[in-house]
């Protein structure tokens, strides 16, 4: 403020025109500026599509896991064309964004010129009308161009204000989404009790944002205290969304999620969630102990209980052969002597987790699918001893595994098409019957070359 307050007593003898003009154009060229930050702000999902898709390529190329799948199925090309598309489109929006930037240094290069000009051409008209000295004008000009630069200096503070709020904004967006659910201010649910927990769908429709047309449309459905419901159809169908709403992770767009005939939005969430234990398609393994991760703690861990979901879920063999046992450590993200687990191998110790919460309503979406055959029907063989006493949804696309479930629904095009056990849905002779008889020929040819052969 100094420098400033200096500067514009010198200018002061000059002319008030030239003082205001070199302030105009550097206010201007202040806001020109901002333009820039402006833009890049605008423009941000432009900007962050093309780096999730170079991010996810790279993330594929030097994954462990998927080394092998990249090797057997070739994809190296696949995944360098991938980067490349990814590569171009950031490269044009990198294009697109410094056009604009040249633009905008362009506009203030035009100021400048304006400016220094006009000073110039003051300076000289002084030096030849009133005889204004050599020291003089380059006092006067110093004193122009030092008034400049003090304004931009101050102008400049407010523009790095400017950037940061746009930066915080981005964090406060995702601070202070609209939270749909209640959580402390919500209504607790009382102690949990096996298998006392009866579900409904009332009416129910949900529509993903952006989207076209309802993933899910206008389901009724009950799911009894202690039922063992499972739930196919074809991919797409709606069964995961369908889960989804049941565990209290989606809200629908219309109709009602109901437990023990309450609507769950009125619950405490996190009480809620509690009573789910679930094993999705997408799941995370911490760099850990292996019996950290069936139990997710680090400390007060029931061994006794890690051994016996272990059991359950087949996996207690491939444990009881690691060096280490239960204290085995997966992944070498972090620890050198870590192991890697297969993929049915890590789709066994998350059912293990699940087991291990021993929530009320065990939910199991598609939790055999990078499972062979026989270790499958292992899993089926157990499954009235993991699910004894409590609620349970099965989601497969293989008809087959369904036959120990008390109720089975079809979903089709987001809708319940066919429903009743798997006896009287194939007697039905429906759309299960006919994706049944698809899935077991595959099977019934598979079995009869390999009795030729």
């Amino acid at each position: 403020m100094l420098g400033f307050i200096i500067y514009l007593a010198m200018l002061s003898n000059l002319h008030p025109m030239l003082l205001c003009l070199v302030t105009v154009t550097a206010v201007v060229g202040y806001f020109v500026n901002q333009k820039v930050e402006s833009w890049s702000y605008e423009h941000r999902e432009e900007e962050s599509a093309p780096l999730q898709r170079l991010s996810y390529a790279n993330r594929v190329a030097t994954g462990r896991q998927f080394a092998k799948d990249i090797r057997i199925f070739g994809l190296q090309d696949w995944i360098e064309e991938v980067w490349k598309k990814g590569y171009g489109l950031f490269r044009a929006f990198l294009v697109k964004r410094e056009k604009h930037r040249l633009r905008i240094i362009f506009a203030d290069m035009l100021l400048s010129l304006l400016r220094n000009g006009a000073a110039y051409a003051y300076l000289i008209w002084l030096t030849l009308s009133r005889g204004l000295s050599v020291s003089e004008f380059l006092l006067y000009f110093n004193a122009v161009s030092g008034y400049t630069e003090w304004v931009k200096l101050l102008l400049d503070q407010f523009g790095t204000l400017y950037t940061q709020s746009l930066e915080l904004s981005v964090v406060r967006e995702f601070l202070e989404w609209p939270e749909p659910f209640l959580f402390e201010e919500g209504k607790p649910l009382e102690g949990e009790r096996r298998g006392s927990y009866e579900l409904c769908l009332e009416h129910v429709s949900y529509r993903y944002p952006e989207a076209e047309k309802d993933t899910i449309h206008d389901i009724d459905l009950t799911i009894r205290a202690g039922e063992k419901l499972a739930v196919v159809g074809v991919n797409g169908a709606g069964k995961t969304t369908l889960v989804r709403l049941l565990c209290g992770f989606l809200d629908p767009t219309k109709g009602r999620v109901l437990l023990n005939g309450e609507d769950i939005r009125q619950y405490d969430r996190r009480q809620y969630y509690a009573l789910f234990s679930t094993v999705f398609q997408e799941f995370s393994v911490m760099d850990a102990t292996i019996k950290q991760n069936v139990a997710q703690r680090v400390e007060g861990v029931d061994e006794k209980r890690v051994e016996q979901c272990l059991e359950m879920a087949g996996l207690d063999q491939k444990v009881s052969s690691l060096p280490r046992g239960l204290d085995t450590q997966i992944g070498r993200s972090i620890y050198e002597d870590g192991v890697e687990l297969s993929g049915g191998e890590i789709q066994r110790l998350m059912l293990a987790r699940a087991l291990y919460k021993d929530g009320p309503v065990l939910v199991l979406d598609e939790p055999t699918a990078a499972l062979d055959p026989i270790a499958e029907n292992e899993i089926y063989l157990k499954y009235s001893q993991m699910t004894e006493g409590c609620t349970s949804v099965f989601i497969s696309h293989r008809l087959a595994s369904t036959r120990f479930c008390d109720r089975i629904i079809f979903m089709d095009g987001g809708r319940i098409c066919e429903e009743g056990t798997h006896e009287s849905l194939l007697e039905a002779q429906g759309e299960y019957a006919k994706l049944f008889e698809v899935q077991s020929q595959y099977y019934t040819e598979g079995g009869a070359e390999n009795g030729e052969e």
